[in-house]
C-alpha cells in the first residue's frame, strides 16, 4: 500500500513540471484557471489494457502538440477472478491538426508509450526469492504501453461554457509482454497482439 501512495505521487509529479511555490496565491477565476494542478480536460476511455473503463484528467502544453493523461481504470470481475484497479500515466505527443471549415479540426496522428500500475496482492514489483536473478525480466505490477491513433475534435461554439471542446478518439495499443511475444512465437501475427480502445475527451 505504501508503494502504492508512493507511485501515485509520483505520477502528480510528472504531470506538474512546472509546479513552483508563490509567493502570492491569485485566488481569482483566472488565478485558479492558470494553476498548474487545474487540469485542461477529463477523460473517459474504453478499453486499450488500461482498464474496461479508465477516466481522469488531462494536461496539454500550449502548442496542444504534448500533452497527458492520469487514467485511474477499472477491470470488472467477470472479466478477471476478482475486481482489478489501475492507474495509468499515458503521455501522448500530437505533431499537429488539421483544421475544417466547420471550425471543428481533425488530429490524424496522436501517439505515445505510457506505464501502467495495477493494484493488488497478486502483483508484485519483483518475483519472489526462489526464481533466480533475472529469471524473469518483467514485473508482474508494471505494464509498459504503446498506442496510436487519431480523433475527431469538436469546437464548441459558445466558448464563455466550462467545456469548450469534445473529442472523439480511438488508438490500436499493445504492451511489452504480448510484444516480446510476437518476436519471440512465430505463429502471432501483428493484430493478434493489437487492441482497439475509444474514448472521449471534454477541453475547459
Amino acid at each position: 500500500m505504501y508503494q502504492s501512495l508512493l507511485l501515485i505521487c509520483f505520477c502528480l509529479l510528472c504531470l506538474a513540471p512546472g509546479a513552483i511555490a508563490q509567493e502570492e496565491v491569485d485566488y481569482s477565476r483566472e488565478g485558479f484557471k492558470s494553476a498548474w494542478y487545474v487540469p485542461d480536460g477529463a477523460v473517459l476511455q474504453h478499453a486499450g489494457n488500461m482498464g474496461m473503463f479508465a477516466m481522469g484528467p488531462h494536461y496539454t502544453t500550449h502548442t496542444r502538440r504534448v500533452a497527458a493523461e492520469l487514467l485511474f481504470g477499472f477491470l470488472p470481475r467477470f472479466q478477471a477472478e476478482r475486481n482489478q484497479y489501475l492507474i495509468t500515466l499515458k503521455p501522448l505527443y500530437q505533431p499537429f491538426r488539421i483544421g475544417l471549415k466547420s471550425g471543428h479540426s481533425i488530429t490524424p496522428l496522436r501517439a505515445g508509450i505510457g506505464l501502467s500500475y495495477h493494484f493488488g496482492d497478486q502483483y508484485s514489483l519483483a518475483w519472489h526469492e526462489k526464481y533466480p536473478k533475472g529469471y524473469y525480466w518483467w514485473s508482474t505490477r508494471l505494464r509498459i504501453l504503446g498506442y496510436a491513433g487519431s480523433s475527431f475534435n469538436f469546437r464548441l461554439k459558445d466558448q464563455t461554457k466550462l467545456i469548450k471542446e469534445l473529442c472523439l478518439y480511438s488508438e490500436l495499443g499493445t504492451y511489452d509482454l504480448v510484444l516480446t511475444s510476437l518476436i519471440k512465437e512465430k505463429g502471432l501475427r501483428p493484430w493478434d497482439i493489437l487492441n482497439l480502445s475509444v474514448g472521449v475527451r471534454v477541453s475547459f
